[in-house]
């Protein structure tokens, strides 16, 4: 395995840190994020999907962040933000507000720093996400409504108990944790010309276009993918600006609500476009992720193959497409692949 170092030219050279900044964030500060994830977070696989780069005629690799600790991408952001507060902004717990994944993450971040965590959720958020939140020892709070319901009760839940508010998408050393994954894309496949990155808040597009900016000069185009049950990010790139999207039932539960000026303006930067799938294209797409590959994929994790799948993307060869994560409901996943 090849590590990615920071560029030979210096970070005022083409594609150094002057170029691969977002609202804050540099590639400096995802070279810190790796070294508090090294004994935390795993280097996920990236594995050809021979059976996907028939179907789209190039070559496509899947990165397993599926495969991460707590089953999602989510865990590289929690910890690499709580690792970075001061003891004093931990003493007295954290909070946040999450889809599930998110709040699994923090929930282990808050284990690894010896402090508590208070985890909001949508009251109807998978089973299997809050069962997992509870299991790492947060306490789970339900919440009437979508995330950006729950998103207010967390932040008065920390404006009351001074616990410390770890946003789920817009805090910079969260994006720098998420931008991890762009470090191990490069390292392992060196020659990358297209990535495609589920978005929800934006988070982890903005972390991964920072670290592929600094790592290929602009090189590799990268790609965001939302369901169209999901389109809060498109909706704000059509229009130049946030807007308000209706909350509708989606299997991509965690790319569901809408996302902040600061995450749209990060992602607008970094993103090359933004596509929606259909989504009735997703439950396909996890049943050929689980019969190709034997990888369970959550909704969210698997807009990217469905995209591809569907024909959707302006796809360079090689490509990778992440695969975000894999916390399912065992019933919901054995009714698609019953093909219910």
């Amino acid at each position: 395995m090849r590590r990615a170092d920071p560029p030979a030219g210096g970070w005022g050279a083409d594609g150094g840190a002057d170029e691969a900044r977002v609202e804050g964030v540099d590639a400096r500060d995802i070279y810190r994020a790796r070294n508090r994830l090294a004994n935390v977070a795993r280097h996920t696989p990236l594995t050809r999907a021979d059976w996907l780069s028939r179907e789209v005629g190039i070559e496509v690799h899947l990165k397993l962040e599926c495969w991460q600790r707590t089953h999602s991408f989510k865990l590289r952001g929690a910890v690499n933000a709580v690792g970075a507060l001061r003891p004093d902004q931990r003493r007295h717990g954290l909070v946040t507000a999450s889809a599930g994944n998110h709040g699994q993450a923090l929930a282990l971040a808050a284990r690894q720093y010896a402090t508590t965590a208070t985890v909001f959720v949508p009251s109807d958020a998978p089973a299997t996400k809050k069962a997992r939140i509870r299991a790492y020892g947060a306490s789970l709070r339900e919440v009437e409504g979508g995330y950006d319901d729950a998103a207010r009760e967390a932040v008065a839940f920390a404006d009351r108990t001074g616990a410390t508010y770890v946003h789920a998408f817009s805090d910079p050393a969260v994006v720098a944790g998420q931008g991890t994954v762009g470090l191990e894309i490069v390292e392992d496949l060196p020659g990358v010309r297209t990535v495609v990155v589920p978005v929800g808040g934006g988070g982890l597009a903005a972390g991964v276009g920072v670290a592929l900016r600094a790592l290929t000069g602009g090189r590799t185009a990268l790609l965001g993918v939302q369901s169209t049950a999901t389109r809060a990010m498109h909706a704000a790139f059509e229009a130049g600006r946030v807007v308000p999207t209706p909350l509708v039932p989606t299997l991509c539960d965690g790319l569901a609500g809408d996302v902040e000026d600061r995450s749209y303006r990060a992602a607008r930067s970094v993103l090359r476009s933004m596509h929606l799938v259909e989504e009735a294209a997703v439950a396909p797409a996890i049943r050929a992720l689980y019969d190709k590959e034997g990888v369970v994929a959550e909704g969210s994790g698997a807009v990217g193959v469905a995209a591809a799948l569907t024909g959707a993307l302006p796809l360079e060869d090689p490509t990778v497409i992440v695969v975000s994560g894999g916390n399912l409901d065992m019933k919901t996943l054995a009714r698609i692949l019953a093909g219910d």
